[in-house]
This record gives structure tokens, sequence and C-alpha cells, in this order.
């Protein structure tokens, strides 16, 4: 059985990493909105003995899962199905614009986006008898609050309740469903942000200081946890939210270090940042 997996949002940064890791394992379909770095992932999987294509389209249309679907059973069985596509868009709630169209845009990708993308594959699943397996990416913002980011927060929130829901429902038939939500990961739109802060030091420091593991995270080290939880090793891995944060939603505050131990290590006793 020729195994098959779709990945939203598999242009760039955690998607293209959650692709390439799979593609050694299964064929995967892509997609994206940005047909550039559609091309040059899967030109990357097929260059490396893997079987990529891709479907450039909007999340937040139906159809667009629905056409990968159709290239995903040309292609074999679809066993997985990773919906990693989203955006932010910041905004204050006491100051908040009545055009609508950033809140629509984050809750049609965010939002609308997952749930397509599960109405699909599970559609796809029990029409199969497939034991599939589905990976929804959602983010610390889904359990934590910051500043100006009440929006994302929500929609992120909506997709750790969705996938609770998959999994208890469609449990029973052999689908699993789980949630993995990332801190920060050095991604081309978190690298954009430090360029575009008014001082790109002190955002990039900030972010390592209030982890525990004081850096910030690979994108592949994303991916590792995605493959893991589509594969048969997390077989009994049901309705869970993993979070891949360097321990940052474990944290009260941004925590305090021992001044002894951080001497032995070279370490600032303040942030817990190298010297």
């Amino acid at each position: 059985m020729n195994q098959v997996v779709v990945v939203t949002g598999a242009a760039a940064g955690i998607g293209c990493a959650i692709a390439e890791t799979i593609a050694p394992f299964a064929s995967v379909i892509l997609i994206d909105i940005d047909e550039a770095g559609l091309k040059q992932t899967a030109s990357q999987i097929n260059k490396s003995d893997g079987s990529a294509e891709f479907v450039m389209g909007d999340v937040s249309i139906r159809a667009t899962h629905r056409e990968a679907v159709a290239k995903a059973l040309e292609l074999g069985t679809l066993t997985g199905w990773v919906n990693c596509a989203g955006i932010n868009r910041g905004g204050q709630l006491h100051n908040f614009k009545e055009d609508s169209t950033d809140l629509e845009r984050v809750i049609n990708v965010n939002q609308l986006g997952t749930l397509w993308g599960c109405t699909e594959a599970i559609t796809t699943f029990l029409d199969a008898k497939t034991q599939g397996a589905i990976v929804n990416i959602s983010s610390v913002h889904g359990k934590r609050a910051w500043r100006d980011n009440a929006i994302y927060e929500m929609s992120k929130a909506a997709i750790e309740a969705l996938t609770r829901n998959i999994a208890v429902v469609y449990g029973p038939y052999g689908i699993r469903a789980n949630t993995v939500s990332p801190g920060a990961v050095l991604t081309p739109v978190l690298e954009q942000s430090f360029i575009d802060a008014p001082n790109p030091q002190k955002r990039r420091v900030g972010l390592e200081t209030i982890t525990p593991l004081k850096r910030i995270a690979l994108p592949r080290e994303i991916a590792d946890v995605v493959l893991f939880l589509l594969s048969e090793k997390a077989s009994f891995v049901n309705g869970q939210d993993i979070c891949v944060d360097g321990g940052w939603s474990a944290a009260l505050g941004s925590g305090d270090l021992d001044i002894d131990l951080a001497s032995r290590f070279g370490l600032d006793s303040n942030t817990g940042l190298r010297k």
C-alpha cells in the first residue's frame, strides 16, 4: 500500500519541514497559496527520491482540500493529514476596526481551513475504512495569552477543540486526531518579525529568555513530533495536544536561575542565555 499524506501550508516554514520529514515514509500532497514555494518544496522532495505533488489553493475553500484528496487517491491510500496552514493578524480589542477583513481572514484560514481539511480527511478515511491520522497545528497561543493576539489565540483554541471532538467521535472507527502546539520557531515569518522590530536583537533575546530551553526551535523539531503522531508508534495517542515549546507553557512567568548553577554553566543569571 502506497501511503499518502496531505500537508497544508507546505510552501515554507513548519509546513515545508513537515512535508520533507514525512517524504521518506509516504507520498505527500502539498497545499499552499505560494506557488513558487510549493514548487521548491516539491522539487526538493522529488530530488531526494521522495514523491510529492501540490495543489495551489486557499485552504479556506473546501474545494482546495477536495482537489488534494483526488490527487492523493491517484497516488495511493490517504493515511494522514496535517493542517499546518495558518496566519496571524494582531489587533487591540479596545481599538478594533470596523473593517473585519483581517478578522475574517484569520478565522477563514486558521479555523475553516483546518475544519475543511479534517472534514475531507475523515470522509476519505471512512469511505476506505482506513485507520487514518490527523495532526492539526495549533500554538502555545491556543492556551496562553499575549498582548494584541486575541483573534489569533481564539482561532488556535478552536483548532484544539475541533481536534478533541474528532478524536472522541471518530476514534471508534480507527481515526486518530492530535494537535501540536509550537512555541517560537525559526520560520521565515519569525525571522521577518525580527527584521521589522524596532530592536531586532531585543525581540529575539526576549523570546529566547522566556523559553526554559533558552533558544528558539527549528522547524524540523516540530516536524519530528508530527511524524511520530502520524506513525504507528503513536497508535494509542488520540485527542492530545502536544506542546513543542521548549517548556514555555510550563513556566510560571519567565522563571529565575540558580546563580551558582548559572555561573558554572556560563549563563547570564538574569536571562539564562550564554554570556
